[in-house]
């Protein structure tokens, strides 16, 4: 990841704070339990989150499991994780600053492995994959949810084109085949993988990336999106709902073991 890309991601979520994980978070309490069974968490695991951000999603798995441990680039992110964990009084989990591309821990040390809604802010998501599959253990698994986007052509350019317009952190919400040749490539096997449609308010979407109702970038983003509407071309299926609009994520939870005979 290029020192310019780190520094855009440093400055997105560092002026979004409040918003992404206190005013305008993505998953509703039921979504959170839904991931947290997926995730299927044992406890004898000590488990790693990848690009942690406030630490929600990984504090949610720390009671199912022996402790747990979140990287993330931010340290804004990091501090606020741990003003959540001690809200919480959660005592088995820490928090660290690091790089998804280069994971500051030793081959084969996490039994389970997981990143949520990332991997579209990394250029390079193989790299990270190497590197989450790298420090999972040889029995471990993986966990990753993520959007996907459209297989069209036409409706993917024009979805990350409003992703980006949007969040400038973003790089490219990766299709579902694309996740698929790249599990194959790093020796992963699909153990199970599950589809959601995720609804949401366009006004919310837009406040977790730092923009309220009038600003430049909302308009901006609003108009697109509008544009977008006759035969659903960026694969967003919105729809107007009073002021606001209702857009649709298509999200993907793959939990990945590694194929017999794999990288270790």
């Amino acid at each position: 990841m290029s020192r310019k890309h780190k520094e855009t991601i440093q400055k997105q979520f560092t002026k979004t704070l409040q918003a992404f994980s206190k005013y305008a978070v993505r998953d509703t309490p039921e979504i959170m339990a839904e991931k947290v069974e997926f995730a299927k968490a044992q406890p004898s695991d000590t488990i790693l989150d990848v690009a942690c951000g406030p630490g929600v999603f990984l504090l949610a798995l720390a009671p199912r499991a022996h402790f747990v441990l979140g990287v993330d680039l931010t340290l804004p992110m990091l501090r606020q994780a741990c003003a959540f964990q001690a809200e919480k009084r959660i005592p088995n989990a820490a928090f660290a600053c690091g790089d998804a591309e280069q994971i500051p821990f030793p081959d084969a040390t996490f039994d389970l492995v997981t990143c949520q809604c990332s991997f579209h802010h990394m250029p390079e998501p193989k790299l990270v994959l190497q590197e989450m599959v790298r420090v999972t253990k040889p029995a471990g698994r993986l966990l990753i949810i993520d959007t996907l986007a459209p297989e069209s052509e036409e409706k993917f350019e024009l979805h990350n084109r409003i992703e980006k317009l949007r969040d400038p952190s973003h790089t490219l919400t990766l299709r579902w085949t694309t996740f698929r040749k790249m599990f194959e490539q790093c020796a992963l096997k699909i153990a199970e993988e599950k589809f959601r449609r995720r609804q949401r308010s366009f006004n919310q979407w837009m406040l977790r990336a730092g923009h309220n109702p009038g600003t430049k970038r909302y308009l901006e983003t609003r108009q697109l999106l509008e544009e977008s509407m006759a035969g659903d071309k960026g694969g967003l299926s919105p729809r107007p709902e009073g002021e606001d609009i209702l857009i649709t994520h298509n999200e993907g939870m793959f939990l990945l073991g590694k194929e017999v005979g794999g990288r270790s």
